[in-house]
């Protein structure tokens, strides 16, 4: 990450940008696709780093949007599981 502070609205860019490619893998994992998601933790991180050094008043104002960030990534891990599970039960059922 940059070493400068992000403003308020480089930050609400940056996890708007998260959470649209976050919402967009959660439905084409459940499509089927399989996705390679290297380097979703380091921008959630560096989010989280970039809301932790905004003035207080600022990165609690965020609070809505962070919380949908982080619906979003449990809907994206749950069609994960369900995913894996029918892979895991689709190759128990070829070796019977």
């Amino acid at each position: 990450m940059a070493s400068r502070a992000l403003s308020k609205d480089d930050v609400l860019s940056r996890m708007k940008s998260v959470t649209d490619y976050v919402r967009d893998c959660e439905r084409r994992v459940t499509k089927g696709e399989i996705m390679d998601l290297q380097g979703l933790d380091n921008s959630v991180i560096e989010i989280c780093d970039a809301i932790a050094a905004l003035p207080s008043e600022e990165g609690q104002s965020l609070e809505k949007q962070m919380a949908a960030l982080i619906g979003d990534l449990e809907k994206l891990a749950a069609a994960m599981r369900a995913q894996h599970e029918n892979l895991k039960g689709d190759d128990e059922g070829e070796e019977e």
